[in-house]
């Protein structure tokens, strides 16, 4: 189901954005109300309009889904949302999984776009996979829930093959990983219910408790020289000194302006001097005799992720605004290439009378003004995406359904979830 759009180039933004400074920057004022135009105003509407968006619907590519074959094959169409897509030494990466309901282990699945073919060489011992992060030459990938004792928490890094790090004392849950001032970073969860920040220096043989955090999954992100540690409430940097600070300044109100639901950063993408994330709210979680199930997890009516952008989270000089999107379009992932920073949305509509979703890519022709420029129509919605030899991919996903709660976003957990696409750029 993953294709691309109709037009054989992708059209020059990046050009269109500078020209388009060019001609106003003769004076403060105008230039400053370009960049102050929301993506719903008249003049940011008139200028996605020079940009042609692509309707790829019928040039799709379905590539099929790897995570319903096989031994480790996932019943539960949950597991099979492909929370995220990485281009790595000629394969794209795929996590996938579901820690709430225990379905690993998990094959360390890719697709080589060379064969055509979707292949693992390595199945980690872990519920879930749900980011990778290259550092250093080598891919790595945290282990959010290991299948084995709660001495250790693993890691897991690839150069040339996969190699689990099974080091991090008392990993529970290791959230994130990150590479920073020559040393491994990562962010775990205990058996005390207490998060830390740790640190190694010789590769994750070894660890050293740097800062206790708060029991919220953690997620690692560089930007401006420092080190952020989004772990709920206010995050904390670490800059040059190594030295973690928790700033008081970067409340809810200050990371998500005019988002009141809005409580943690989720996933985040960095080009040049800006900082992209999607928020998540808060997820219910229901005990009962069958087990936990999580109530309304994904509605966007019910705690509705936005969209953010930042171009200083300096002291006493931070920047952040919220991207207007159209009313029911929901953001879910965001990615970096060398064009630039794109996010990947989605859109419920009643069509012919049949609940479908559309999918849109948009980019950023500056810090607050984002132009779709490709779209597609689906029975579920697309929930990651990837850009790799000028060809997009996208995963499709699910809610887990409304079996779990008085709302979801798909009304059921949708079969299609984990299926792969592709479309030429």
């Amino acid at each position: 189901m993953n294709t691309r759009s109709s037009s054989p180039k992708q059209p020059h933004y990046g050009r269109l954005a500078l020209i388009l400074i060019s001609v106003i920057a003769g004076t403060g004022a105008i230039a400053s109300q370009f960049l102050q135009w929301p993506l719903g105003s008249s003049s940011a509407a008139q200028v996605c309009a020079q940009i042609p968006a692509t309707d790829v619907t019928q040039r799709l590519e379905n590539l099929g889904s790897p995570f319903t074959t096989g031994q480790y094959a996932k019943a539960q169409p949950y597991a099979r949302n492909v929370w995220v897509m990485v281009p790595f030494e000629n394969q794209i990466y795929l996590g996938h999984g579901d820690s709430n309901a225990n379905q690993g282990p998990i094959p360390l699945w890719f697709f080589d776009s060379s064969s055509k073919q979707f292949q693992f060489n390595f199945v980690a011992p872990e519920e879930e996979i749900r980011s990778f992060h290259t550092i250093d030459s080598a891919l790595y990938t945290p282990g959010i829930d290991a299948r084995e004792s709660w001495d250790l928490g693993n890691i897991y890094r690839l150069q040339q093959d996969w190699q689990k790090i099974r080091t991090l004392p008392g990993g529970v849950h290791v959230w994130s990983i990150e590479g920073f001032a020559g040393q491994l970073w990562s962010v775990i969860r205990r058996p005390d219910n207490q998060g830390y920040l740790m640190a190694s220096g010789d590769k994750g043989q070894t660890w050293q408790d740097i800062q206790t955090l708060n029991t919220s999954p953690a997620h690692l992100t560089r930007f401006e020289d420092s080190l952020y540690i989004f772990a709920g409430g206010r995050p904390w940097q670490l800059g040059q000194t190594l030295q973690p600070i928790q700033r008081q300044d970067l409340d809810r109100t200050t990371l998500f302006p005019n988002h009141p639901q809005a409580t943690q950063v989720k996933k985040t993408a960095v080009f040049q001097s800006q900082l992209a994330y999607v928020s998540q709210g808060s997820r219910y979680i229901s005990h009962t005799a069958q087990g936990a199930k999580v109530l309304n997890s994904e509605d966007p009516h019910i705690q509705p992720p936005g969209l953010f952008a930042a171009t200083s989270l300096a002291p006493n000089n931070t920047q952040v605004q919220r991207i207007q999107l159209k009313p029911q379009e929901v953001p879910w992932d965001v990615v970096t290439t060398p064009k630039g920073l794109f996010v990947l949305t989605s859109e419920r509509q009643w069509i012919a009378g049949k609940l479908r979703f559309i999918n849109r890519v948009r980019q950023a022709t500056n810090p607050q003004h984002w132009c779709e420029i490709l779209r597609f129509e689906s029975d579920t919605f697309a929930r990651s995406l990837t850009q790799y030899q000028e060809q997009w991919y996208f995963g499709l996903g699910t809610d887990y359904g409304a079996e779990y709660g008085l709302k979801s976003y798909t009304p059921t957990a949708h079969p299609l979830s984990g299926t792969i696409l592709r479309t030429q750029l």
